[in-house]
């Protein structure tokens, strides 16, 4: 069997923490890249972007579509419905539910 490694893009309803409760003091915009976790002690790096805004501010609720990058220990069966955290470092900063899954790839590892 071949190795290989697995993406997502999704869209997703994030939430941020608000200050007061140990989230960021500043707002987020397209392209941010926070850390993902799905249920398991590895993280998951991908990018979020705003199809319906800008900014997403501390204490804030938004629609994101977010693309997970290449990575062979990402479960292979997310699914709408599945939640997650938002990580900066070691710090949560937020979490989301997947509402519907866009495209997966698995890339085969040529070693």
């Amino acid at each position: 069997m071949t190795p290989h490694e697995i993406t997502y893009s999704f869209t997703a309803t994030i939430s941020l923490f608000p200050t007061e409760n140990g989230g960021r003091k500043k707002p987020v915009y397209d392209h941010y890249r926070p850390s993902f976790s799905f249920s398991t002690l590895k993280q998951f790096s991908g990018e979020i972007s705003f199809p319906d805004s800008k900014e997403l501010e501390p204490g804030g609720t938004a629609t994101a579509l977010i693309k997970l990058l290449p990575s062979r220990h990402i479960r292979q069966n997310l699914k709408s419905g599945d939640a997650f955290t938002l990580l900066e470092g070691d710090k949560i900063v937020g979490t989301g539910v997947i509402r519907q899954i866009e495209q997966e790839n698995r890339i085969a590892i040529i070693q």
